[in-house]
């Protein structure tokens, strides 16, 4: 059998199991367009535990150590509302409300230390070239060998001279993407200078409380949300991002066992994934998705994630 008629059989087969492609995008459009209104009070809760704790701590009403592990687990959620808020999930079909995302985005990130639109401009062009060595941000910190060496690698995606590179390349290529790069540099520049001048007046308190949370989120962050989904996949919709399973709970991974709905549909909300990933299993399975076998019939639902 030749290989059109290979792909006129695939096809025919795909479409006579109603699993067209109109079909599953009836579908997944279904789940798009709400607010995702749990990210926003997931950003601002932590946010305010966060100041919170700051401020028993340096009132003397909790010890530094007990303070240290409560921003750990906050700011362990400091970067999903950003996310969503990259993918425009904060405002879902209101037009008028697109501030949110940004606005919301940026104080959830606060904990984190970085510029929401930094990330998201990078962001983008992780999703539009998912695996791509010469073009995707996230590669080196992605396909690695080892956990230990996403946790690291992740902590020197800013000065690698690989992604300096694309980001040179993109910015000659594209003024809006620079202008997005250079207003989210100074948003960087002006977060990092609070945490110095904080440092210098609060030092054991910003190094417990700040410093060392968020780079052990961000390692946590390096292994969860990029080189689980990623290692090792090629480039292309349907097999750059893989279901997987560690031994661990959906809620200790932010639901990125299940991040190759996010790649499928950026614009399905991440707490409508389960749901989404239920209703459109069989079409995964048809265009033979990694991991997509072993996607179980029902998801488990953790609000939090």
């Amino acid at each position: 059998m030749g290989l059109d008629s290979m792909i006129n059989s695939q096809e025919y087969g795909f479409h006579s199991a109603g699993l067209s492609h109109d079909k599953e995008k009836e579908i997944a459009r279904s789940f798009m367009g709400r607010i995702e209104w749990e990210m926003i009070l997931i950003a601002f809760t932590q946010f305010f535990v966060w100041c919170l704790t700051w401020y028993l701590v340096v009132s003397s009403t909790i010890p530094l150590w007990l303070g240290f592990f409560i921003c750990l687990i906050s700011t362990s959620f400091a970067y999903l509302p950003s996310h969503a808020g990259q993918h425009g999930h904060l405002s879902g079909k209101y037009k008028n409300l697109e501030w949110v995302n940004f606005f919301v985005g940026q104080i959830s990130l606060i904990p984190l230390a970085r510029s929401h639109e930094l990330l998201k401009v990078l962001h983008m062009k992780h999703h539009a070239h998912t695996n791509d060595p010469d073009k995707d941000p996230d590669y080196f910190h992605t396909h690695v060998d080892s956990w230990f060496e996403a946790a690291l690698r992740i902590h020197n995606q800013g000065s690698d001279e690989r992604v300096e590179k694309m980001v040179n390349d993109y910015s000659d290529k594209d003024p809006e993407f620079k202008k997005s790069i250079e207003r989210g540099s100074k948003v960087q520049f002006l977060i990092v200078l609070v945490q110095m001048v904080t440092a210098f007046f609060f030092p054991l308190e910003t190094l417990f409380l700040w410093w060392l949370p968020l780079k052990i989120i961000t390692s946590y962050l390096g292994i969860v949300f990029s080189r689980e989904p990623h290692n090792g996949l090629e480039i292309g919709r349907h097999s750059d991002t893989r279901f997987w399973r560690n031994g661990l709970p959906r809620f200790l991974n932010h639901s990125m066992q299940i991040h190759i709905m996010h790649h499928m549909y950026p614009k399905i909300c991440h707490h409508d994934e389960p749901k989404a990933i239920e209703a459109l299993r069989p079409f995964m399975i048809a265009k033979n998705m990694p991991g997509a076998d072993d996607i179980p019939d029902k998801i488990s639902f953790n609000p939090l994630t």
